[in-house]
């Protein structure tokens, strides 16, 4: 089970979080900053698994950006190191080459990519056709219930 994701710069600043595990606020920031010096301090040369506590931390370096993944110590490490990179292909999909400021002012796109690739810290849908497909989908909807509220402030 993957317990949270982030997505953070190399310096230190948070993109993307999502926990899927029951964490106080405290908790979390601890967590996170905890998980951000075990990833900053490591050399590109080591390793993408780190132990942290009882869960594996997993990750991987896309330009200026560290996506994490921490999980059970009993998953299988390389599966989540192919879903970190089917999730960066899927964004990159969705933005057209990702970078750090589309997570920055697209936040709600990126975390409805997360969405429909990840519920309650299980792969949902590991299909990029069908992620991709679902996005377009909502955000036809989203267009065309634009559409009907504008035409209803002009004709009421």
């Amino acid at each position: 089970m993957i317990h949270f994701l982030l997505c953070f710069n190399r310096q230190s600043k948070v993109r993307l979080s999502k926990f899927y595990s029951t964490y106080s606020q405290t908790e979390r920031n601890r967590a996170t900053r905890e998980v951000m010096n075990q990833v900053l301090s490591r050399s590109p040369k080591f390793c993408n698994f780190v132990q942290w506590k009882e869960y594996t931390i997993v990750y991987q370096r896309f330009a200026s950006l560290f996506f994490v993944m921490v999980i059970d110590s009993t998953d299988n490490e390389l599966v989540t190191l192919e879903s970190i990179q089917r999730f960066v292909v899927v964004l990159d999909l969705v933005f057209g080459n990702i970078c750090e400021l589309d997570l920055i002012y697209e936040f709600q796109r990126a975390y409805q990519v997360l969405d429909e690739f990840l519920i309650t810290g299980h792969l949902q849908e590991s299909s990029s056709k069908e992620i991709l497909r679902a996005i377009n989908d909502s955000e036809g909807l989203e267009k065309s219930l634009l559409v009907a509220e504008v035409l209803d402030q002009h004709f009421l």
